[in-house]
């Protein structure tokens, strides 16, 4: 399975063959086609791969990343939860700013991972990424993973958790029939609940997210977009916040797919809360994707792209924000130069123009990298308490 999916991704159209394909004659289809690719990624992460285990839950873990010794699993292992980073780290950013806090809506306890595959993990570590002399040695160098680089971040709950949640719409012995499942290293059974998919399939990635069709609140703020596997497009959010949404009933095409999946027949109750393929519009109107786990409390001021590509460090290796919730808490539209260059003129901003000093460097859109370092520089090397995203 792997050597199927990295060959896919190797590939300048990105076709994935798990029912019909997009025409050979579509030009790059991850731009063009995002939803769609959306959904093959999907079905190729969650291929099952043996026992319990999706294709993404083989994938090394920031745990196994972002240590002294890194290696790349070779069994899987129980689920490597931790508290979700964006709800904590946009809190702590308003809160410094002295802005209101948005509420937490019931329900709040998720956890969560981020996997990577092979590719992904192979470059963080042949570039010594995974700590912070690394980093230090690798300031102003400009960094860009390899097209088959995949990574995914999964948010989990206590499948006792479930019922609670989804406001009495599934029961307790009912949540292993709708909801993939397994083991967390506390022994405890975990729901999954939602998930990101990037791929380095284009420059600044691809970009996509998706959601149980019980979560509740799964379409407020922003509503719900996949103009490829859902029958309505879009559901607009509700004016209540928290309420239940209708089930995303799949096309003919996507349930073509689905039907020719090898997986956990329960992902098929997952839908697409949308994808992105660039910073703005073409009114220049930000983009905002927000997943309502992931970003619980930040939908309205969530952007993939524009967060992500906001990741970075100094030259001591230590990242330059706490994320991307520090610019007036609207961390939205394109990437500014001020993020990782110091200059005295006013713009056109040019590299190699006089007086322009960088200040950080990118860890192209993989937070986890500035995150998850481990201190190297102290004897013995300090793990980061890895916040990453």
């Amino acid at each position: 399975m792997r050597r199927l999916v990295n060959a896919v991704l190797g590939c300048g159209l990105c076709l994935l063959p798990v029912g019909p394909a997009v025409s050979q004659t579509t030009p790059n289809p991850a731009m063009n086609l995002p939803d769609q690719l959306a959904w093959q990624f999907f079905i190729q992460v969650n291929t099952s791969a043996g026992g319990s285990n999706a294709l993404f839950e083989t994938w090394a873990s920031d745990s196994d990343t972002f240590k002294t010794n890194p290696q790349f699993p070779t069994a899987p292992a129980p689920l490597a939860l931790r508290q979700p980073a964006v709800p904590r780290l946009g809190r702590l950013a308003l809160q410094q700013s002295g802005k209101l806090l948005p509420a937490i809506p019931p329900g709040a306890g998720f956890l969560e991972e981020t996997r990577r595959n092979k590719e992904s993990f192979d470059f963080i570590v042949q570039n010594n990424l995974y700590k912070v002399s690394g980093l230090r040695t690798a300031f102003g160098k400009a960094l860009s993973f390899p097209v088959a680089a995949m990574e995914v971040k999964a948010n989990w709950m206590l499948v006792t958790d479930i019922p609670e949640f989804s406001g009495g719409r599934v029961s307790l012995a009912d949540v292993p029939k709708l909801y993939h499942v397994n083991t967390g290293s506390d022994g405890q059974q975990y729901a999954f609940v939602s998930m990101h998919i990037i791929s380095k399939a284009v420059p600044n990635w691809t970009w996509a997210t998706f959601e149980h069709k019980f979560s509740p609140g799964r379409c407020d703020i922003i509503g719900c977009h996949d103009a490829f596997g859902a029958q309505t497009n879009p559901v607009n959010p509700n004016p209540q916040p928290n309420q239940a949404y209708p089930d995303c009933v799949k096309t003919p095409a996507l349930a073509a797919m689905i039907a020719s999946a090898n997986w956990d027949p329960a992902f098929a109750n997952y839908c697409l809360k949308g994808s992105q393929t660039d910073f703005t519009d073409a009114t220049g109107l930000d983009i905002r994707v927000g997943n309502s786990v992931t970003e619980r409390g930040f939908v309205d001021q969530s952007s993939c792209m524009t967060c992500h590509g906001r990741a970075a460090w100094d030259n001591t290796g230590a990242a330059t924000t706490g994320a991307g919730f520090d610019n007036n808490g609207a961390p939205l539209g394109p990437i500014q130069p001020n993020w990782f260059w110091r200059f005295s003129t006013q713009p056109p901003i040019f590299q190699g123009m006089p007086g322009l000093t960088q200040i950080a460097t990118s860890a192209d859109f993989v937070w986890s990298i500035p995150f998850c370092a481990i201190d190297d520089t102290q004897t013995p090397p300090q793990p980061s308490g890895c916040t990453g995203k």
